[in-house]
């Protein structure tokens, strides 16, 4: 009967045993596996595990881009005053040209020739059409002139103006402050040169001395005041 009882207790004690042992080894593989699930791979573009990744970036101000100094801004460059297709009616005069193109740079109002100082736009269907200035500027001057139509002036630098005339329905007055590619006013006739019909004649001055205008298109204003 001992023999049975002692019998019984150390069986007990291996079951205990083994189920302590169960136990560890279960609670060893729930650890592992909550390891594993909370060892999540993390992105290189957390902010918070990688903080020099966006070091390097400019602080953007959407609301005003011109607060951010690292921003670089685009660089403005002089601009045709027509959008769309237009035609080249006036060339600017230079006396090396053609004879061909000399009769294009010569505008005879009827009593007498001019040089032509500027270059004139027109339509193919000599349509009114919307003229823009060629860069930022201030408005310096509006004037109605009886052979000219309207002529608008724009100070784009101490040094460079173009003087837009030909006009009607200006929309510009003296002062106000321009970019490049703002509609100003609208092609009209003049009694100064009749023969190019619906137009708008260009002229650019840099040093007070006439520039041929197609020779700043695509230049910023350093590179005209430099003649570059």
């Amino acid at each position: 009967m001992k023999d049975k009882i002692k019998r019984f207790f150390i069986d007990k004690k291996e079951l205990l045993v083994f189920i302590a042992v169960v136990v560890v080894v279960f609670a060893t593989v729930i650890t592992i596996a909550s390891l594993a699930l909370n060892d999540t791979p993390v992105s290189n573009d957390d902010p918070i595990v990688n903080p020099d990744d966006n070091k390097d970036k400019p602080t953007v101000n959407p609301n005003n881009p011109d607060d951010n100094p690292t921003l670089e801004q685009p660089k403005v460059k002089f601009a045709v005053p027509v959008k769309g297709e237009y035609e080249v009616v006036r060339i600017f005069f230079d006396a090396s040209l053609s004879d061909e193109e000399l009769e294009a740079a010569v505008i005879y109002t009827g009593s007498y020739f001019v040089e032509s100082k500027g270059v004139s736009y027109a339509k193919s269907d000599n349509s009114v059409f919307d003229v823009c200035s060629i860069y930022d500027g201030k408005v310096t001057s509006v004037e109605e002139d009886e052979l000219d139509g309207v002529c608008v002036t724009i100070q784009h630098a101490d040094d460079v103006i173009s003087i837009y005339s030909s006009l009607s329905d200006v929309s510009v007055k003296v002062n106000d402050t321009i970019k490049v590619g703002q509609v100003i006013g609208k092609a009209s006739t003049s009694l100064t040169d009749v023969e190019a019909g619906v137009h708008m004649h260009l002229v650019v001055k840099v040093n007070n001395a006439y520039v041929n205008p197609t020779t700043v298109f695509g230049k910023e204003l350093s590179e005209v005041q430099t003649g570059k």
